[in-house]
């Protein structure tokens, strides 16, 4: 009788154990709601490689196409480095690949930077378009994880059009 009842149990076990190993975990699905709600933005998400030598390797890179025909921007792209230095081009952020915006935004962006908060990580634009790299943990602190989600989506999108109105100037 034991016997049955235990062997009963281990091929439940083995037959919900595979279908239980499939669910996202917590932290998947919620990097697919922020994801999904930037997509309802009409912001494109991908994975892509921090312009920088730093930790992590790999960011989420969430990018604002808005060129409009026969429109191309002058690409650029700025990044967060391990340590602030008077080198760089503001505070922590320097230039990478040796591309630089033009003279006349330089002074805008410095006024700008400082609005961007620690979990982005660079700015990219590119002849089509403007990008943030985002480690994809968001900053404010709400009770819910959802709200807080949105707030950082709006606030991505917000900082994607100034930053799309600067470079158009």
């Amino acid at each position: 009788m034991w016997l049955t009842v235990f062997a009963v149990i281990f091929v439940v076990a083995m037959l919900v154990g595979p279908v239980m190993l499939m669910q996202p975990t917590a932290a998947q699905r919620r990097l697919a709601r922020i994801r999904a709600l930037a997509a309802k933005k009409g912001l494109h998400v991908r994975l892509g490689r921090n312009p920088a030598s730093g930790e992590p390797k790999e960011l989420a890179v969430y990018s604002l196409v808005e060129a409009k025909k026969g429109e191309s921007y002058k690409p650029w792209c700025l990044a967060r480095q391990s340590l602030e230095h008077e080198i760089n081009f503001f505070e922590d952020w320097d230039w990478v690949s040796g591309t630089h915006a033009q003279d006349k935004i330089h002074e805008a962006l410095k006024k700008w930077l400082p609005n961007l908060p620690t979990p982005i990580r660079a700015v990219r634009v590119s002849e089509q378009s403007i990008s943030l790299y985002w480690t994809e943990s968001t900053w404010f602190e709400d009770a819910s994880a959802q709200s807080s989600a949105q707030k950082s989506i709006q606030f991505l999108e917000d900082e994607l059009q100034h930053l799309l109105a600067l470079i158009r100037t």
